[in-house]
Order: C-alpha cells, then structure tokens, then sequence
C-alpha cells in the first residue's frame, strides 16, 4: 500500500527552518506482516517544541518521530494489540507505519533514551468533555510532564509564589493552573501580549511579556515586580536570561523543576555553568523533569482521576490549536516558534 511520511533532510540550529529540515516522501509498505506486526493508520501527530532536538539527532532520509495516536487496521497472531484498537506512541510523521509497538532504544540521540511501547488507549476514557486528542496532550506526556511534577517532586504550598517560564504552552499553562489551585501566586513568562491575555484568563496573578534577546536585567526588573517576595518555586521551560534571572530571587527552600531548554535548545545560548552560588546559599533541590519515567499503568489511571477529573469539573482549562491535514504537519509545528499568539496550549494535526 502507499504511505507518505516527512523525513528530515538537513541538520539546522536554532529555529527550524521547515522548508529545509523537512521533505515529504511517498513509499510503498509491504504489508506481509511477521507475526507480532502491526499495521497502523496514523491519526493524529503531535508537534512539540523539543523536537527540534530530535531532527538534529534524526539521521539524515529518516522519518521525524514524533508522538502520535494510531488505529490498528491489521495484526500479525502475536501482535500487542488487535484491529480497531487506538493506540498512543512514538509513531511519527507518517500517514501509515508498519509496527510491532515495542519499546524503542534511541541511540543516536545526544542522551540515549528508550521510546515506550505502544499503549492501548481506552475508549471509555474519552468523550466531550475529554476527547481523543487530549490523548497527545493534557491526558498524555505534556499532562504527565505537569501532574507529575506537582505530585511527584515540587511540593506547591499555599503562599508560595510559583514562576513558570515558557507559561503559553500545554505544560506550563497546566502547572500554573494546578499550582493556582493549590493557593500558589502564579506568575508566567510568555512571548507575546496576546498570550499574556490567554494566561491572564486561566487565572495567573501575573505575567511577564520577555522575547528573546532581552537583557537580564529589564528581566530581573520585571519579574521583581510580579513576585515582590522571591519565588519559592520555578517550572523552567525557557533556561538563559529569564533562568539567570529568577535564580536571583530564589527563596530558601526553593525547587526548581528543569522541563525544558529553549534557549540553549534553539536559542544557542550555551553559556555555563554560572548560577551555582543561587543554588548553595538558599538550599536549591532542583530536578530535571523527563516524564517518560511516570508512563506507568498506575499513573495513567491517577491522571485520568485526578486531572481529568479537574477538567471534567470545570478548575482547569487545557487549550488546544487544531491543524487539519498531513500536509500542514511542518506549518503546525513552525507556529510554535512564531509570536503571532494564534496557538494556544497543545498544538496537534489531525490527520
């Protein structure tokens, strides 16, 4: 049968170029299955800023992973899942894929890793109020990344003034909602006035506009204003100037929780390290948050109760941006480092 899939085909720093990173192929599959093979049609793909990452680790004619939900339209014997099951994984940019959804080793990668396998997702555990894609998002990683860190590691107090960097996304708009809840004074950075005003609807107490390139001290500057008191705890999504910044104003017994690098990642600012003195002096725990480690059975089920149970109740929002088509993938995901403000939390494509 015919496939398509976009495959990279250069290696680009900084922000991605997607007319030169990415280039659409047609192929053929042999759909002679072994017998624990699948064949899947892609339904839906993720875009997500950390996959510039993995471009530049993506040899050169290969496919562009990505996270994805999958039907299964065939199954070997002895395959994990049967026809007409939805599964959520590690299936990338592509229209069909043949799988036998094992967990997958990436070596090639600048930190090893292993991609979970493949997991059946339950059809009773969507509807209006939590529909399928919100597989990809608030009930899958970004929504992991967030209850996770609030539930396993950042202990989020009532009075604590919480700062989260990188605020607009579907992590950090999920973290400031739930560190609300638990009686935090929220305070976010983003990029634009219009996702200012987006974060100042899901109930932040206040935002800081930054763009990249802007001094640390007009940062500092106004970040001292928005926490007046120092920040007992700091969701990095962004690292350099605004990261430099608020471990300046670092309370004793503050927790840091590293998500996610953009200015090292696609900003190239690799100066360091230079903070450790911010980190001594007030008792810093700081931990770097890689939520594949919470992909249990166990912790699916406690985020469907418990965050989803949230959602369903109305106390917090997950926002989503919907592209339409295979062909938009690269669109969908060069809107993410656009300051237009049009996407809103999780952006997906469906296909």
């Amino acid at each position: 049968m015919r496939a398509r899939k976009w495959v990279v085909r250069e290696h680009i720093e900084g922000i991605p170029d997607v007319e030169r990173v990415y280039g659409l192929v047609e192929e053929d599959l042999d759909v002679d299955l072994a017998p624990d093979e699948m064949l899947l049609r892609t339904l839906y793909v993720s875009v997500d800023p950390y996959l510039q990452g993995i471009a530049l680790d993506t040899p050169l004619g290969a496919h562009m992973g990505a996270d994805s939900i999958m039907e299964v339209l065939e199954a070997g014997p002895l395959a994990a899942h049967r026809p007409g099951d939805l599964v959520q994984g590690f299936g990338g940019w592509r229209t069909h894929l043949i799988s036998n959804g094992a967990a997958t080793p990436w070596q090639t990668g600048t930190f090893p890793m292993v991609f979970p396998a493949f997991r059946r997702l339950d059809p009773c555990w969507y509807d209006d109020a939590l529909p399928l894609p919100t597989a990809l998002s608030v009930m899958g990683g970004p929504g992991m990344t967030a209850w996770g860190t609030l539930t396993k590691f950042m202990s989020v107090r009532s009075g604590d003034t919480v700062v989260i960097s990188g605020a607009s996304g579907s992590v950090g708009s999920l973290v400031g909602q739930l560190a609300k809840l638990a009686g935090a004074r929220v305070v976010g950075t983003t990029s634009t006035a219009e996702k200012a005003e987006y974060l100042d609807e899901l109930g932040f107490d206040a935002v800081v506009v930054y763009r990249h390139g802007d001094s640390c001290e007009a940062v500092r500057s106004a970040l001292t204003w928005a926490a007046p008191d120092g920040v007992d705890k700091y969701f990095d999504n962004l690292g350099g100037t605004v990261t430099d910044a608020v471990f300046s104003m670092l309370n004793v017994g503050s927790q840091v929780a590293v998500c996610w690098q953009w200015a090292t990642q696609v900003g190239r600012e690799v100066t360091g390290p230079r903070l450790l003195p911010y980190i001594m002096f007030p008792r810093t725990s700081v931990r770097g948050i890689f939520s594949l480690e919470w992909f249990t059975e166990q912790n699916w089920r406690a985020l469907h109760d418990e965050l989803g149970g949230r959602i369903r109740r109305g106390e917090v929002r997950c926002g989503h941006t919907l592209h339409h088509g295979f062909e938009t993938i690269p669109d969908a995901y060069r809107s993410l480092y656009q300051d237009t403000g049009a996407s809103r939390g999780k952006v997906l494509v469906e296909l």
